[in-house]
């Protein structure tokens, strides 16, 4: 990377994904950064704690490691992932069938195929559309008019049956909208992703991916900043969620969000074997989906432990023992007619519940042309957020890279200031 001879001093706004990357690329071309960040800890949306030697990340997230800014930026051996198996157990009625992609996930071939929760032409469609978007760079996916999620998939013929008993629960549980309004450039994206890639756990947490891009950055945590016209910087970088962004520049952001519910419990046995997901295909679901970590990531739990995650789309009006318990009796009703499981259930007790109220923007269709450049109207102010891109891990640290190329491209000799 080029470095510069003339010293860019250089405040960021936020310790989030994209603040950090910002701060990392210019840090390492000769830039002086300082980060401030108002709350205790790095990472934004993206952090995890440590409660009775479990880590709990701070809502169910998973990385993807096809994200091409996350290529960049970070070192995955170093990141120590954990895999999820391609695929999902769909729980329905008295029933868990298994729906998979046979050709990265051989075991789950004949099962995949004997499944009757969808038609053998979904089948067909699923295998033909991920040729179709393996075969786009991502700039032509995102290019061009714009529709929902639930259009698009029902104008490539899909089925009832495949759009309410694995599309809801599965993209559901990525956008926090069931309804499926989330922009199809988007889902075009995300397939893109879950197609190419492995969809994983760092060992140690969702938090590690933050803890590495911080490595050598001076952060100022539990600063906040009230006005930007009281800091001294040849830039100004805001790295906040949106609605902060707005409120510190005055310039409009994207407005609405979506939000989400996370119930971690702990037991003593596995309720399922394997590394998939389980999916709530059932009518009036509380949990959408169930994720036992600890079959992924061991590391999660202390030895003989297993932790499970419960998500819940929105935040329910229920106070954490009501809402627990309201989960409890769904998450039975999904393990209906398995003893083995039901008798595992009982082992389990809550640990902790984190409601994120704002866990994405808005991205409903056309919300691309919506959306703010990283330069501001204010002089020497630069926006680094996904509310420039889109909501998502790369969105947030593709925007990182875009604000600090743009500072460094006018920090050369005979190109603006310096």
């Amino acid at each position: 990377m080029t470095r510069y001879n003339s010293v860019v001093k250089v405040i960021i706004v936020g310790a989030g994904l994209a603040g950090l990357t910002c701060a990392r690329q210019l840090q390492k071309s000769g830039a002086e950064v300082v980060v401030y960040e108002k709350s205790d800890g790095i990472g934004g949306r993206v952090r995890s704690d440590l409660v009775e030697g479990f880590t709990l990340d701070r809502g169910f997230q998973v990385f993807f490691t096809a994200y091409p800014a996350a290529k960049r930026q970070l070192d995955y051996a170093a990141l120590d992932l954990r895999a999820f198996e391609p695929g999902a157990l769909i729980a329905q009625g008295d029933r868990r069938h298994l729906l998979s992609d046979p050709s990265r996930d051989p075991d789950a071939l004949i099962p995949s195929l004997l499944t009757g929760i969808v038609t053998t032409q979904d089948k067909y469609r699923t295998w033909r559309l991920s040729g179709e978007v393996g075969a786009k760079p991502i700039s032509a996916l995102l290019d061009g008019p714009d529709e929902t999620t639930e259009r698009f998939l029902k104008r490539r013929g899909f089925s009832p049956l495949f759009m309410e008993n694995f599309i809801r629960p599965f993209f559901g549980g990525i956008f926090l909208d069931r309804s499926l309004q989330t922009s199809a450039r988007v889902f075009q994206f995300c397939w893109k992703m879950l197609s190419e890639g492995e969809t994983t756990l760092p060992a140690r947490g969702m938090g590690a991916i933050a803890a590495q891009l911080a490595e050598g950055l001076d952060i100022r945590l539990e600063s906040p900043v009230e006005n930007l016209a009281s800091l001294d910087a040849d830039a100004v970088i805001v790295a906040t969620a949106a609605p902060e962004a707005a409120r510190l520049t005055g310039v409009k952001t994207p407005e609405g969000s979506v939000s989400t519910t996370t119930l971690y419990f702990v037991g003593k046995v596995p309720l399922w074997a394997g590394r998939k997901i389980l999916l709530n295909a059932n009518c009036d679901p509380v949990v959408n989906q169930a994720a036992l970590l600890t079959n992924t990531a061991p590391e999660y739990a202390p030895r003989g432990e297993h932790l499970l995650s419960a998500s819940v789309i929105g935040i329910p009006d229920q106070d954490d023992d009501a809402l627990f318990a309201a989960a409890l009796t769904d998450l039975r009703r999904m393990f209906t007619g398995d003893i083995t499981a039901q008798s595992a259930l009982a082992t389990y007790r809550p640990l902790r519940a984190y409601r994120i109220p704002y866990a994405q923007f808005a991205q409903p269709k056309n919300f691309w042309q919506q959306l703010p450049t990283n330069q501001t109207t204010l002089p020497k102010t630069y926006f680094a957020g996904e509310f420039t891109a889109a909501s998502s891990i790369n969105g947030a640290m593709r925007s990182g890279e875009k604000a600090a190329e743009e500072i460094l491209a006018g920090a050369r000799p005979g190109h603006g200031e310096s």
